[in-house]
């Protein structure tokens, strides 16, 4: 009895709170599952990536996490424990993301081009839909006016109806957008895709008839600042000399005069 007795004091005497924080490559994830390895002891961070457990020493904890590798630690002297997870781009698979979720890329029998922000960056046009143009088959952007400001007339695969509209349908960033396409900088798109046929438009119904243009905006990371600058200087000059003005009602008459003289010949 005194030998089990002080057997189970020590067991208890080397259990201790392990801490410590999980992040990866871009800051502290949240919600990582914290696991005592053979046991069912376990727990996950919190929202700035930081984790409690109890556990003795020679126990291994290991951190899981959807998309990364999971990583396994000893527990040592040191309570406190840092982690940092590795993406895992194996498990994924290629999706694309559609009206109400996302599809792979192999299931996928819609038709669908994407035009990532590495393609239209260098495009000097104000509107962002002109920057498009030829990089999507089937896309016909058409400049209505020579008014600045004007939105262009978008055409996908042609025109679908004679008296009723045929502009497609705009999302931005997964809400329908009927604003003016200038009040949109091309440097904060992510990426633009083109819905084209009607299996990739079914899920947006009878106003996406003529297709989808679905517009994704950039986002910002956490723990992270970066400051982009875009600037294009340009110089416009007549190419002949200004014409002679008259500057003062004595040489108004005088050429009112000459005028006259000259007509009477």
């Amino acid at each position: 009895m005194l030998l089990l007795a002080l057997v189970v004091q020590i067991s208890f005497a080397q259990e201790k709170t392990v801490s410590g924080t999980v992040s990866d490559s871009s800051g502290n994830l949240p919600g990582v599952s914290v696991l005592v390895k053979g046991t069912t002891t376990g727990t996950e961070t919190d929202f700035n990536g930081k984790y409690t457990i109890k556990a003795k020493a020679g126990d291994i904890l290991s951190f899981s996490y959807v998309g990364y590798k999971t990583s396994e630690k000893t527990v040592g002297s040191n309570n406190i424990i840092n982690v940092t997870l590795q993406e895992d781009s194996s498990s994924l698979d290629e999706v694309v993301v559609v009206a109400y979720g996302s599809q792979s890329r192999a299931s996928l029998t819609g038709s669908i081009s994407v035009i990532d922000a590495k393609q239209i960056e260098n495009a000097t046009f104000a509107n962002p839909i002109q920057g498009l143009e030829g990089l999507a088959s089937g896309l016909r952007i058409i400049q209505s006016s020579g008014q600045p400001g004007d939105d262009p007339i978008i055409r996908i695969r042609g025109f679908g109806s004679i008296n009723a509209d045929s502009a497609p349908l705009i999302v931005l960033d997964g809400v329908p957008y009927s604003g003016s396409l200038n009040s949109i900088n091309p440097q904060d798109i992510e990426s633009t895709t083109v819905l084209k046929d009607a299996s990739s438009t079914s899920l947006y119904g009878n106003k996406a008839s003529n297709g989808v243009l679905l517009i994704t905006t950039k986002k910002g990371s956490k723990n992270k600042t970066q400051i982009s600058i875009d600037t294009r200087v340009g110089i416009t000059q007549r190419a002949t000399k200004e014409y002679n003005i008259i500057k003062s009602p004595g040489e108004f008459y005088e050429a009112y005069h000459s005028v006259l003289m000259n007509s009477e010949f």
